[in-house]
């Protein structure tokens, strides 16, 4: 049951971008803020996330999003 309110959560936070949530402003911001670097380690605008850094983002920080998630579907 919570898998599917932390699926839930992850919905409603790419929503109305779910098929491409690299597109959202929100989750950009999102990224922004968190850090998120370029393969040089240059930080990246949020106007500069791409699919691939987005891919990149879930494969290293996927501990920290479950978390989050798991958090998010208590509330």
């Amino acid at each position: 049951m919570l898998i599917l309110k932390m699926c839930w959560v992850a919905a409603r936070l790419a929503w109305p971008h779910l098929l491409a949530p690299w597109s959202s402003p929100l989750v950009r911001w999102r990224l922004e803020t968190f850090g998120v670097t370029d393969a040089s380690g240059r930080l990246l605008h949020a106007g500069d996330i791409t699919p691939a850094v987005w891919i990149r983002f879930l494969r290293a920080h996927h501990a920290t999003l479950r978390r989050f998630l798991r958090w998010a579907a208590t509330l």
